[in-house]
C-alpha cells in the first residue's frame, strides 16, 4: 500500500470527527425557524438600533382609542379679554338626559340651549360638563352645561372654570327659582344659596365663595287652593316634572329674554344687562 492511503484514511476519519459548524446569524428582522429566538433587543427594543419597529409600534393597535376632547382655542386670552365686569363661562343648571331635559329644573339649561343655536355651536365634552365657546362681537363667552346631576354640579363647574381661568365674577349661572312666578326673572351679582341645591353645591366647590352672578327664573311651586306647598316630596315632583302647556309658552318667552341679557353681558357688562333684564316682565300665566 502506498503512503498515500494512510494519508486519506486519516483524512476522512479527520473530517467525520470535526463538530459541525454553527450556522450563519441572520439579521433581527425578518426572523425565520432556523434563527434562535431572538432576545428583548433584537426584537425591536426602543433601544435597539438595528430593527425599524419598536415594541411601541407593534402595540400600536391594541391601545385603546379614547375620545380627544376639543378644548376650546386659547381660554387664558379669552379672560383677558373679558375682564371682570362681564361672563366668561354661562352655565345653565339641570338634570342630564332627554327627558329630564324638559322638566321645569331644566329651565337653566334651556337658555344655554337658546344660545346654542342661535350661534350655530355644538356643546362638547370637557370633563363633567358639556361646553361651547361663542364670540359676541369681541368677547368670547363659553356656555355651558352639567354632566352631572343638579346637586352635585359644583365640581365640575368649578373645574371648567380653572380651565378658563375664570374668577368666581366670571361665572354666570342660570337656574329655576320656585319663589317667584313662572316666567319672571332676576339677576343678582352675588348672594346666598336661597335653598337651592345647585347654587349650593357650586358655593362649596368654590369654597364658600358666594360672590359670582346669577340669573333666577321662575317657576313658581304648586299649590293646595290658594296655599302654596312646601312639603318637600310635592316639591321634588314638581320641579321633575314637565310645565303644562300656557307655562312652558312663557318659559321659552322668559329663556329667550335671559340669552338676550347673557349676550348683553358680554357686551357691555353685567350692570347693564341686569338692569333691564329685572325691568322686564313676562306675561301671566296660571299655575296649572
Amino acid at each position: 500500500m502506498s503512503s498515500a492511503a494512510p494519508r486519506a484514511a486519516r483524512s476522512r476519519r479527520a473530517r467525520t470527527a470535526a463538530p459541525a459548524s454553527s450556522p450563519r446569524r441572520r439579521p433581527c428582522c425578518p426572523r425565520t425557524e432556523a434563527q434562535p429566538r431572538a432576545s428583548a433587543l433584537a426584537r425591536g427594543h426602543p433601544l435597539d438600533t438595528r430593527c425599524g419597529m419598536t415594541l411601541g409600534n407593534r402595540f400600536a393597535d391594541f391601545r385603546p382609542r379614547v375620545p380627544r376632547v376639543e378644548a376650546d382655542p386659547a381660554p387664558a386670552r379669552d379672560a383677558e379679554n373679558v375682564g371682570p365686569a362681564r361672563p366668561l363661562l354661562v352655565v345653565g343648571l339641570g338634570n342630564p338626559g332627554a327627558d329630564p331635559g324638559q322638566t321645569r329644573h331644566n329651565v337653566g339649561m334651556w337658555c344655554v340651549g337658546v344660545l346654542a343655536r342661535r350661534h350655530r355651536v355644538e356643546l362638547k365634552r370637557s370633563g363633567d360638563v358639556e361646553v361651547a365657546r361663542v364670540l359676541i362681537d369681541d368677547a368670547a363667552i363659553h356656555i355651558a352645561t352639567s354632566r352631572t346631576f343638579y346637586n352635585d354640579a359644583g365640581r365640575g363647574i368649578v373645574n371648567e372654570m380653572k380651565r378658563l381661568g375664570a374668577t368666581p365674577a366670571q361665572l354666570l349661572v342660570i337656574y329655576d327659582d320656585l319663589d317667584l312666578p313662572v316666567g319672571r326673572v332676576r339677576m343678582r351679582l352675588q348672594g346666598s344659596s336661597g335653598g337651592n341645591n345647585g347654587l349650593k353645591s357650586i358655593i362649596a366647590a368654590l369654597g364658600g365663595n358666594t360672590e359670582f352672578p346669577r340669573i333666577r327664573i321662575g317657576i313658581d311651586r304648586p299649590y293646595d287652593g290658594t296655599i302654596p306647598v312646601r312639603e318637600p316630596e310635592r316639591i321634588a315632583r314638581w320641579v321633575l316634572s314637565r310645565p303644562s302647556a300656557p307655562q312652558r309658552s312663557i318659559l321659552d318667552i322668559a329663556t329667550d329674554r335671559v340669552a338676550d341679557a347673557v349676550e348683553e353681558s358680554a357686551r357691555v357688562g353685567y350692570a347693564v344687562a341686569m338692569n333691564e333684564l329685572n325691568r322686564w316682565e313676562p306675561p301671566t300665566v296660571s299655575s296649572g
